[in-house]
């Protein structure tokens, strides 16, 4: 009967443990996903004004804004990362506690975008990353050069 105890009392720490680390996790996820969407609103709206203010004096160069739509891009796919580490955390929660639901809502993916790296070219067509001695683009085969 002691041994039942004990074992019994050491499941449910164990137990309480990883809800803590999933919690702690979670919340990590959270709070970062929050900063990306800050960011990425930061962005639209400086690429808003930078729009506005090129279009008022009459040469709107969109060449200009690219960087700041392809930053904008790179944040939206760190969500969408973020969101999938979510994912993967409460189904290994609940494979480690047997449970069947999750305690969590997860919110919905954000729209894929490019990964942009470095010096990275980046295809007119479908906006992917693309190293920048290829002459096509790996997603959608345009030529890039």
């Amino acid at each position: 009967m002691a041994l039942d105890l004990k074992q019994g009392i050491s499941k449910q720490i164990t137990k309480l443990n990883m809800k803590t680390s999933t919690f702690l996790e979670e919340n990590k996820i959270k709070t970062y996903i929050a900063t990306l969407e800050a960011d990425i609103q930061e962005l639209k709206m400086k690429a808003g004004e930078n729009g506005y203010a090129m279009w008022s004096a009459g040469r709107l160069d969109v060449a200009q804004l690219v960087p700041l739509y392809q930053e904008i891009a790179l944040k939206q796919r760190q969500i969408q990362e973020q969101e999938q580490q979510m994912k993967e955390l409460i189904v290994k929660n609940q494979q480690v506690l047997g449970q069947s639901a999750p305690e969590a809502p997860v919110p919905p993916a954000a729209p894929a975008g490019p990964a942009p790296a470095g010096n990275a070219v980046f295809c007119p067509k479908c906006g992917e990353a693309c190293a920048p001695t290829v002459n096509f683009c790996k997603r959608c085969g345009n030529k890039l050069r």
